[in-house]
Protein backbone atom coordinates (compact mmCIF):
# COMPACT_ATOMS: atom_id res chain seq x y z
CA UNK A 1 0.00 0.00 0.00
CA UNK A 2 1.09 3.38 -0.91
CA UNK A 3 1.07 6.67 1.55
CA UNK A 4 -1.11 8.18 -1.04
CA UNK A 5 -4.47 5.01 0.08
CA UNK A 6 -2.60 5.94 3.61
CA UNK A 7 -3.44 9.27 4.38
CA UNK A 8 -6.94 8.71 2.47
CA UNK A 9 -7.80 5.52 5.18
CA UNK A 10 -6.99 7.97 8.03
CA UNK A 11 -9.99 10.80 8.01
CA UNK A 12 -12.25 7.66 6.99
CA UNK A 13 -11.17 6.06 10.43
CA UNK A 14 -11.26 8.75 12.58
CA UNK A 15 -14.92 9.30 11.64
CA UNK A 16 -15.77 6.11 11.85
CA UNK A 17 -14.56 6.30 15.22
CA UNK A 18 -16.14 9.72 15.91
CA UNK A 19 -19.66 8.11 14.98
CA UNK A 20 -19.38 5.11 16.81
CA UNK A 21 -18.41 7.15 20.13
CA UNK A 22 -21.69 8.81 19.52
CA UNK A 23 -23.72 6.67 19.27
CA UNK A 24 -22.45 4.75 22.37
CA UNK A 25 -23.04 8.03 24.54
CA UNK A 26 -26.22 8.07 23.61
CA UNK A 27 -27.14 4.37 24.25
CA UNK A 28 -25.12 5.17 27.26
CA UNK A 29 -27.41 8.47 28.53
CA UNK A 30 -30.61 5.88 27.89
CA UNK A 31 -29.52 3.54 31.21
CA UNK A 32 -28.90 6.06 33.03
CA UNK A 33 -32.17 7.31 33.31
CA UNK A 34 -33.27 4.06 35.04
CA UNK A 35 -33.79 4.18 39.09
CA UNK A 36 -32.98 1.75 41.46
CA UNK A 37 -35.72 0.34 43.76
CA UNK A 38 -37.42 -2.27 45.66
CA UNK A 39 -40.84 -3.63 45.38
CA UNK A 40 -43.07 -3.07 48.49
CA UNK A 41 -46.92 -4.84 49.13
CA UNK A 42 -49.40 -1.94 50.50
CA UNK A 43 -51.91 -4.43 49.66
CA UNK A 44 -53.37 -4.30 53.40
CA UNK A 45 -53.43 -0.55 53.25
CA UNK A 46 -56.50 1.45 52.07
CA UNK A 47 -56.36 1.76 48.12
CA UNK A 48 -52.94 0.53 47.98
CA UNK A 49 -51.17 -2.10 46.07
CA UNK A 50 -47.87 -2.82 45.42
CA UNK A 51 -45.33 0.47 44.93
CA UNK A 52 -41.83 0.81 44.35
CA UNK A 53 -39.34 2.41 47.30
CA UNK A 54 -36.38 4.36 45.28
CA UNK A 55 -33.25 4.31 46.90
CA UNK A 56 -33.87 7.72 48.27
CA UNK A 57 -36.94 6.55 50.09
CA UNK A 58 -38.97 7.90 47.27
CA UNK A 59 -42.41 6.18 46.91
CA UNK A 60 -43.79 5.35 43.39
CA UNK A 61 -47.46 4.54 43.01
CA UNK A 62 -47.71 2.83 39.44
CA UNK A 63 -50.47 2.95 37.30
CA UNK A 64 -49.57 -0.22 34.76
CA UNK A 65 -47.50 -2.52 37.26
CA UNK A 66 -49.77 -5.24 35.87
CA UNK A 67 -48.70 -4.36 32.04
CA UNK A 68 -44.89 -5.57 32.64
CA UNK A 69 -44.16 -9.45 33.11
CA UNK A 70 -42.16 -8.94 36.55
CA UNK A 71 -42.77 -11.57 39.12
CA UNK A 72 -44.13 -9.34 42.33
CA UNK A 73 -42.41 -10.13 45.43
CA UNK A 74 -41.76 -7.82 48.48
CA UNK A 75 -38.26 -6.16 48.52
CA UNK A 76 -37.08 -7.30 45.11
CA UNK A 77 -34.70 -5.06 43.60
CA UNK A 78 -35.26 -3.81 40.44
CA UNK A 79 -34.34 -0.77 37.52
CA UNK A 80 -37.02 1.59 36.64
CA UNK A 81 -37.87 4.08 34.09
CA UNK A 82 -41.11 6.33 34.69
CA UNK A 83 -43.20 9.30 34.15
CA UNK A 84 -44.57 11.50 36.90
CA UNK A 85 -48.77 11.45 35.80
CA UNK A 86 -49.55 14.57 37.90
CA UNK A 87 -52.76 14.69 36.15
CA UNK A 88 -53.71 11.47 38.01
CA UNK A 89 -54.63 11.30 41.84
CA UNK A 90 -54.47 8.19 44.31
CA UNK A 91 -56.56 6.63 47.33
CA UNK A 92 -53.36 5.23 48.62
CA UNK A 93 -51.74 8.49 48.90
CA UNK A 94 -47.97 7.19 49.80
CA UNK A 95 -45.94 8.39 47.31
CA UNK A 96 -45.97 10.05 43.67
CA UNK A 97 -48.79 8.53 41.08
CA UNK A 98 -46.05 7.01 37.96
CA UNK A 99 -46.43 5.56 34.26
CA UNK A 100 -43.40 2.92 34.21
CA UNK A 101 -42.00 3.55 30.93
CA UNK A 102 -39.81 0.42 31.51
CA UNK A 103 -38.77 -2.08 34.64
CA UNK A 104 -36.02 -4.76 35.14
Amino acid sequence: MNNKNKKTQRPVLKIIFIIGAIIFSFSCEKESNCQNGVLKNLTGFDGCGWIIQLSDSTKLEPINLEDFDIELVENKSICVQFQERTDLGSFCMVGKVVEIKSIE
